[in-house]
């Protein structure tokens, strides 16, 4: 298996172990409603972690959330509301997005408040070692004292564009690209009393604290967003190598790339923000998932109502067919397996892990489930019971390993499924003007009917 290390810029093998490897994926900031942008990044990292565990690797994934920062002090102010309890309560909602979501891989969730004595441990490392300095508002971290700060993104200057990544502006900084470690309390915000002063953490530093807590000074992989490569990630690698010395703080760093909503990057202020809630008001938590797989995590996904549209019919495609096979399955005595069948597949199965072990290639592995169906449309209603099982399971299979159970068959009802073999026994005795008189009363019932050597087979209408 090859993953794409941002840190290296290039494809490494990740070999197999007896150890635990351990994620860590950069959680939100419970400010606000969680996005398509969070589901983007969460559904990656936890199709990751699923097809890692299929493959009988043992992995820890942990994710942080930060519940103290700068955006929930203003939006609570603004709310008239304590930020504790915005953050108390956009927690819970991106929580509960998750489980929607079928997001379930994550074994811990680490709020930045519980993990107070760990920031400050290791801010008072930093400033033991030279890499902190106190200023009037709090201690930043110096990057000219630590060699090694750009290498991860190539930069060691904020753009424009970083307004995203929560920049700290002081005047009291050394450098232009420094960062707060710990910023003093100011009158009405949420602080604490340490030995650091009483205060709060800078944000960059809660991830490194948190991380060292549980998996200690290295460990194997960290995911996140690549809006976070700079300036977030680079000062998380700064922060933790200057206060253990151990290097690399992560060796394999992945990035997700960019959502944007019809061209143009999702805000409130243009008008095109979607909240989870909204996305899952109109379409099931799968057509999301299946939307995002048809692009490599790596790539930027322009999302548009024809791209919803586009995931919406890719599985209604395989609902039909595994419907299909499963009807076949029941219907036909013919049980010996065909020797194209199994060639075709044991093709579909070796594409699918090729794709999937070179740096988790949905798209590739998505084309490998559609090639196999095509290659048993024309076909389908010959295959043997033993065949029709196989293939069905599948799919099925594939489909769960992302997160996608059930495939949201629509029932056909039992009304139309008695009139379906009544038709049949009509059509047996060559009764065809009243087989064709009960095809249409079934078709006004919402269903397309048609006819197979195996009998009547139903699809209700979209």
């Amino acid at each position: 298996m090859y993953i794409y290390n941002t840190l290296s810029r290039k494809k490494e093998e990740l070999k197999k172990t007896r150890k635990t490897l351990k994620l860590f994926v950069c959680g939100p900031t419970v400010y606000d409603s969680p996005h398509i942008g969070h589901a983007r990044v969460y559904i990656t990292f936890d199709v990751i972690a699923r097809y890692l565990r299929s493959k009988g690797y043992k992995l820890y994934y942990l994710q942080n959330i930060t519940d103290i920062d700068d955006k929930i002090i203003k939006r609570a102010s603004e709310l008239g509301v304590q930020p504790q309890k915005l953050a108390q309560k956009y927690t819970r909602e991106y929580l509960s997005a998750m489980q929607k979501l079928g997001v379930i891989e994550v074994d811990k969730y680490a709020p930045a408040t519980k993990y107070i004595s760990a920031i400050v441990k290791q801010v008072k490392t930093l400033i033991k070692k030279g890499y902190a300095y106190k200023a009037k508002d709090g201690y930043y971290f110096d990057i000219a004292k630590f060699k090694d700060y750009g290498k991860l993104s190539g930069r060691t200057a904020e753009q424009a564009e970083d307004s995203v990544s929560r920049i700290d502006e002081s005047v009291n900084k050394h450098n232009k690209g420094d960062f707060a470690l710990w910023k003093f309390s100011k009158e009405g915000e949420p602080s604490w009393k340490t030995e650091l002063g009483e205060g709060r953490p800078g944000w960059h530093i809660e991830d490194t604290a948190i991380t060292n807590k549980v998996f200690g000074p290295q460990y194997d992989l960290h995911g996140g967003g690549l809006d976070l490569k700079f300036p977030h990630h680079e000062a998380e690698i700064a922060q933790a190598e200057a206060a253990s010395d151990k290097k690399p703080f992560v060796k394999v760093w992945m990035h997700s790339g960019l959502l944007n909503i019809n061209s143009k990057k999702m805000s409130k202020s243009l008008g095109n923000f979607i909240s989870i809630t909204e996305f899952l008001s109109k379409y099931p938590p799968e057509v999301l998932r299946w939307l995002f797989l048809g692009a490599h995590y790596r790539q930027p996904i322009d999302f548009t109502d024809a791209l919803i549209a586009q995931s919406s019919a890719g599985l209604e495609t395989l609902r039909e067919f595994v419907r299909k096979a499963r009807f076949v399955a029941e219907k036909n005595k013919a049980s010996a397996s065909s020797a194209e069948f199994r060639v075709l597949l044991e093709k579909a199965e070796s594409d699918f892990i090729s794709a999937m072990e070179d740096d988790f290639n949905t798209p590739g592995a998505v084309s490998a489930l559609f090639s196999f169906v095509a290659g048993l449309q024309n076909v389908i209603w010959q295959i043997s019971k033993k065949d029709a099982k196989r293939a069905a399971k599948f799919i099925e299979n594939k489909l769960e390993l992302y997160g996608i159970e059930g495939l949201g068959f629509r029932k056909i009802s039992s009304k139309a499924a008695k009139m379906a073999l009544q038709r049949d026994k009509l059509r047996d005795n060559k009764q065809f003007i009243q087989a064709d008189a009960l095809r249409k009363q079934i078709e006004g019932l919402g269903y397309m009917v048609e006819d197979t050597p195996l009998g009547t087979w139903l699809n209700k209408k979209t």
